[in-house]
């Protein structure tokens, strides 16, 4: 009898969820950074494009990019490695709010504050 795959989630911090930067995310972002934890690892970076995530988001290369671009100003991604068209290479982040390469998350999300 074959074993049963075993199931696997994406778990986010309450604290995080309630905190303002979160609150302020736009649905794009929060999708994209639910998606992002999909393919989460603790020793590599997730490599993430505006192609791929215009695609599972739904909507225009614009938005996608705007997304992204929130995701990282709001603390919860961080540019490890930028993409290189001709090779084909998407850009490389991390979650701010996970380990990474043996180290505790950095949270920058905690520092974000609203722009009057």
């Amino acid at each position: 009898m074959a074993k049963p795959k075993r199931k696997q989630y994406v778990a986010q911090n309450v604290e995080m969820i309630r905190s303002a930067a979160y609150e302020s995310l736009s649905g794009n972002a929060v999708k994209l950074l639910i998606l992002m934890q999909t393919h989460w690892r603790m020793y590599e970076p997730i490599a993430y494009s505006v192609t791929e995530a215009q695609k599972r988001i739904g909507c225009c290369r614009g938005k996608a990019h705007e997304a992204f671009k929130e995701l990282e100003a709001h603390g919860f991604i961080k540019l490890m490695l930028d993409a290189h068209f001709h090779k084909q290479l998407a850009r490389r982040w991390r979650l701010t709010f996970r380990e990474f390469n043996d180290q505790k998350p950095t949270d920058e999300w905690q520092d974000w504050k609203a722009e009057n």
